[in-house]
């Protein structure tokens, strides 16, 4: 098995906390109003484009690692094979949304932050680019929520595969109510633990071998005299 699609697995997973990361200390952890975020950002913007530059260029690492997926799942159930490349596309898609919509925010609105009041302009646009983000993100996230809990799916029915079921049994638990956000912003609590389940499962899928599709043994045909006759 080639290392690369693996090894492209891992670092995916490991970025998950790295671009997290960033924005958690950025927004201090916590959900603020539109004009808090743009002095938030404005006060971190470098901290916020690395974040946003990641986010786009981690999407990569998707594009190598995922047909490993693909792969793992088509030796065991061809249709799920499908969905998870659909999603897989999808999710990579939408996450490179998010990090230009927020990068944009970063680079160009927040560089046009004053002391207070803020232009209300200002304030309605980077509401109007922090909505996009977001809404990217969600499907994004959702996406790899949704490529997880088939992979799961498939994986239960396996006996050497029921600890990494698990684990993403539990990164899709906390993601999903992490979408309770929009109805309370008090589900935000489960982004911390969702990301962090999320991103241990990449690694996992990556660095184990188990998951890999099973090798079927060819057998060569006898080199030889034919057989003779009688």
């Amino acid at each position: 098995m080639n290392r690369v699609p693996r090894v492209a697995l891992v670092v995916y997973g490991a970025a998950w906390l790295v671009v997290t990361g960033f924005i958690g200390l950025v927004i201090h952890l916590g959900v603020p109003s539109p004009d808090e975020l743009l002095v938030d950002v404005a006060d971190r913007r470098g901290m916020w484009i690395a974040a946003n530059a990641i986010l786009i260029a981690q999407q990569a690492l998707l594009t190598v690692g995922g047909p490993r997926l693909v792969r793992a799942i088509r030796a065991r159930q061809a249709v799920a094979a499908d969905a998870v490349g659909g999603l897989l596309a999808i999710a990579a898609g939408s996450l490179v949304a998010s990090g230009v919509f927020h990068g944009v925010l970063g680079a160009h609105l927040a560089d046009q932050v004053t002391p207070p009041p803020l232009d209300p302009d200002l304030v309605r646009a980077a509401t109007t680019m922090h909505a996009l983000g977001d809404t990217s993100w969600f499907v994004g996230i959702g996406a790899l929520a949704a490529t997880t809990a088939i992979c799961t799916a498939v994986w239960w029915r396996i006996g050497g595969l029921r600890r990494v079921a698990w684990l993403g049994a539990a990164a899709v638990a906390c993601t999903l109510l992490q979408f309770g956000w929009f109805a309370d912003h008090a589900f935000g609590v489960f982004a911390a633990p969702g990301t962090l389940l999320q991103a241990a499962w990449f690694v996992w899928v990556g660095a184990t071998t188990t998951v890999d599709p099973p090798v079927t043994a060819v057998v060569a045909p006898p080199v030889g005299r034919p057989p003779q006759g009688t």
